[in-house]
């Protein structure tokens, strides 16, 4: 990897916050964001969407039902990333939740962020990457994918799913 890859993967991932994180971003509903960092074999994913538009509100949750929907969601983010992010199988790759959980933003907007590691036998440079967010949160519509890698340098808008990037 030369060094102008390697301090833009470094930029992207200081970049973007844990969850609970202080760092704030803009937040649009319907639209989740991606972030991608890849160097050879390995890599980490951030996805970010409002909470409302994967289980229908952005506050704590007030009834049993609400518990239920945000836990079901958190669930899905934690043990099927593998079902949302699609590598090529002859790589490979295993996603690995390294974080799940809900970032709460000020003036009742909340988010939920996943963290993810991705290790791969073989690199992904060239293959393409597919997405299913829209399939399992229906309302999240776009995802705004930003891809840096030691072969590419990515952003694009994935709407209902249609499309892929390509570290």
């Amino acid at each position: 990897m030369n060094m102008n890859h390697r301090s833009l993967c470094l930029a992207l991932l200081l970049g973007v916050s844990s969850v609970g994180g202080a760092q704030s971003k803009a937040h649009t509903h319907g639209e989740a964001t991606l972030d991608i960092g890849i160097e050879g074999r390995r890599g980490t994913l951030v996805f970010r969407a409002p909470a409302e538009d994967l289980y229908g509100f952005e506050r704590a949750p007030r009834t049993s039902a609400e518990r239920t929907a945000q836990l079901a969601v958190l669930n899905v983010l934690r043990s099927q990333p593998a079902s949302l992010v699609r590598f090529d199988a002859a790589l490979g790759c295993s996603l690995t939740a390294e974080t799940v959980g809900v970032v709460e933003e000020k003036g009742g907007h909340g988010d939920v962020q996943a963290r993810y590691t991705v290790d791969c036998r073989v690199p992904p440079a060239g293959r393409p990457m597919t997405f299913a967010f829209s399939k399992a949160f229906p309302g999240v519509r776009t995802v705004k994918v930003q891809l840096v890698s030691d072969t590419a340098q990515v952003g694009t808008t994935i709407t209902n799913d249609r499309g892929s990037v390509r570290p």
